[in-house]
């Protein structure tokens, strides 16, 4: 009896996944293109784009790499999933110049179908002078038929080996027929240097977009301190570590070496790709500007929007199951040889937080010494105590890290006055003897309401929490409809505290409202809009509510995530609309407790979706505003007004 086979096919389709939907933005389609000169030992590589200026319907790709010949071109460049660094991934250097191979998938070469419908191929072999020039064609490869060996290919042009033709050696890859939404942004090249760290070492790679060299690194302008250079000689963190002579740290995490280089700017990064920590390997980025997936509790924490760096971890590419996503986004932080790279990320991102805020606190002591001398006729009035109570006072707010000089000078006028009024005398000497001032509810309420005495920051205190009073009875009573949904759009810090400036963005409600209809999460009535829309600046938030004593299931959670990414989808492709991130919250009457629906909500958190639950919501909120009140009433016990405050708030 003979043995019986199966024979495995591929559908022509396979190209929509392997290049159209992982290589949607044109840095993310080019970055693959040259990763390929890069591996093809190029020394030059020429991108021409469309701009404003021109009319150009195609963007052009050129190197002067070693180039294919007709042989090649079938068996390595057509051949989809051919892996130039074979069955051992421990070599992965080009045969020449020893550059470590950037390819390994083998799907890189039709990123180009992710902003065009056709490639045009022209390519000249180093080896033999032969030219080959054929045309891929999306539509053509996309056809209904299952594939084995391949579809058929015409070659528009081939010419014969030829000595003098071998000098000319390279690849042009010309992408026609774009199907790109908006124009490139003027800050491409930008964006594609932060994509290869090693444009910043390699000396025979050089690449130009327009004529224009590619720039050498991503970093912005005004960098306040940068690690390791800044550490100071007995830091923890210093101790035993080497760097290189360009200044990186170097470091080995359970034998693996790699190294890093982080930066934190003297106000805050606008530029969100750039905020957090890139990992590269091989010269190219592994993973986008994140935090480790470090989620809260940090030492320092607003420090976060001035941090930027990258890590070297060259292994994480040299392992033999791929952990790397194919567009080179996100590194696979479940795999067992990733988790001891972000439990060493996550340790140092929290050193050097805390480090930051030690430094910059320090930094702004110094100032605010030279700043007080500006004030030292009227502290000089003062008696000696007086003169030593107001005088830390001042240092203590000073070494708030997050107050800007024209806010410290407000602050400390206003502090010199009310003492010298005769008024807030006790506020202004329990501010003297606080151990470390609270930046997030005392700066707020201070710099943001306005107000310094005591007692106004008590009734706005108050204030919130009357507020969170009566979201909490509203939820109670289950009014979920326009009630609740407008109170939190009046108040959409109950959600959280840095949603203060948000307001109602009414206008796209037309635009999203079929995207709730189609997916209606929140069930058992009739869905035709989205719940709440807010905006600040170029930030966006959807908010969703579900139906009162609904909780979030599988299976609401798999409409909501389709439901959220389509907006963003949507938002990404018009540029006209001009928000550069958008954030998606739903909210329930309870969660799944499973642990495997935490890990997935903990997931979506990386994607900026959130799902919370009316009593954690309500408890977070009431803790933060009810512990500084408490606080307040305490340091003022004999004042009759604060005393006041303490009734129960009448209904009216």
């Amino acid at each position: 009896m003979s043995k019986k086979t199966l024979k495995i096919k591929f559908h022509g389709r396979i190209l929509d996944h392997l290049g159209i939907q992982m290589y949607q933005s044109p840095v993310a389609a080019i970055a693959e293109l040259i990763s390929n000169a890069w591996d093809a030992e190029a020394e030059s590589v020429k991108i021409s784009i469309p701009n404003a200026d021109n009319k150009i319907n195609h963007i052009l790709v050129e190197d002067d790499g070693i180039g294919m010949t007709l042989d090649d071109c079938e068996k390595r460049y057509l051949n989809i999933g051919y892996c130039r660094r074979g069955k051992d991934n421990s070599i992965v250097k080009s045969p020449s110049k020893k550059r470590p191979i950037l390819g390994r998938k083998g799907i890189g070469k039709f990123a180009g179908f992710g902003i065009a419908r056709t490639i045009e191929v022209t390519t000249i072999s180093k080896e033999t002078g032969e030219l080959t020039k054929f045309l891929l064609d999306l539509d053509q490869l996309r056809t209904g038929e299952y594939v084995a060996e391949g579809g058929t290919i015409d070659v528009i042009e081939h010419l014969e080996p030829d000595e003098e033709r071998r000098s000319k050696h390279g690849t042009q890859l010309k992408l026609k027929d774009l199907v790109l939404k908006r124009q490139i942004r003027r800050d491409f090249p930008k964006s594609m240097a932060r994509r290869f760290i090693l444009l910043q070492h390699a000396h025979d790679f050089i690449v130009t977009i327009n004529e224009e060299k590619l720039p050498q690194d991503g970093d912005l302008p005004g960098i306040e301190y940068s690690f390791p250079s800044d550490y100071d000689e007995n830091d923890e963190g210093a101790k035993n570590l080497h760097t290189d002579r360009d200044g990186w740290a170097l470091e080995e995490i359970e034998g693996y070496k790699i190294k890093w280089k982080i930066n934190f700017y003297k106000d805050p990064i606008e530029v969100e790709e750039l905020r957090g920590i890139s990992i590269f390997a091989n010269g190219k980025l592994a993973q986008k500007a994140f935090f480790f997936n470090l989620t809260g509790g940090l030492g320092g924490q607003h420090g976060q929007e001035y941090m930027s760096g990258q890590v070297i971890a060259d292994y994480i590419d040299q392992m033999d199951f791929d952990i790397i996503s194919p567009e080179r986004q996100r590194i696979n932080w479940e795999d067992e040889n990733s988790i001891p790279l972000e439990a060493w990320g996550q340790g140092k991102v929290k050193e050097l937080l805390k480090k930051w805020q030690a430094k910059r606190g320090k930094k702004r002591q110094e100032q605010i010494e030279s700043k007080v001398d500006g004030f030292s006729d009227r502290l000089g009035k003062f008696q000696p105590r007086e003169r030593n109570v107001v005088k830390t006072t001042l240092m203590k707010l000073g070494s708030i890290s997050t107050l800007s000089d024209e806010q410290f000078e407000t602050l400390g006028k206003s502090v010199l006055r009310s003492w010298e009024q005769g008024r807030l005398k006790e506020l202004i000497t329990d501010l003297s003897e606080v151990e470390e001032m609270d930046e997030q509810s005392l700066v707020e309420i201070l710099t943001e309401q306005d107000i310094l005495t005591a007692l106004n920051v008590a009734e706005a205190v108050k204030t919130k929490k009357q507020t969170i009073d009566g979201l909490e009875r509203r939820v109670k009573d289950k009014e979920l409809e326009n009630p609740v949904r407008d109170y939190i759009a009046e108040n959409p810090w109950l959600v959280h505290p840095k949603y203060q400036t948000y307001k109602i963005e009414s206008s796209l409600k037309s635009i999203f409202d079929p995207f709730a209809i189609k997916h209606n999460i929140s069930d058992g009535y009739e869905k035709k809009r989205v719940d709440l829309i807010l905006e600040s600046g170029n930030q966006l938030i959807v908010l969703e509510f579900m139906r009162p004593g609904k909780s979030l299931d599988w299976d609401h959670l798999a409409r909501y995530e389709i439901y959220f990414r389509e907006i963003v989808a949507h938002v990404r492709s018009n540029s006209s609309l001009n928000y550069n991130s958008v954030e998606g919250i739903i909210i329930a009457d309870n969660l799944n407790k499973d642990v495997a629906f935490n890990d997935k909500l903990q997931a979506l958190v990386r994607d900026n979706m959130y799902a919370y639950d009316w009593q954690t919501l309500l408890a977070r909120a009431g803790s933060e505003w009810g512990e500084f009140f408490d606080a307040l009433i305490e340091r003022t016990p004999r004042d009759a007004r604060m005393a006041q405050l303490l009734d129960p708030p009448k209904e009216s």
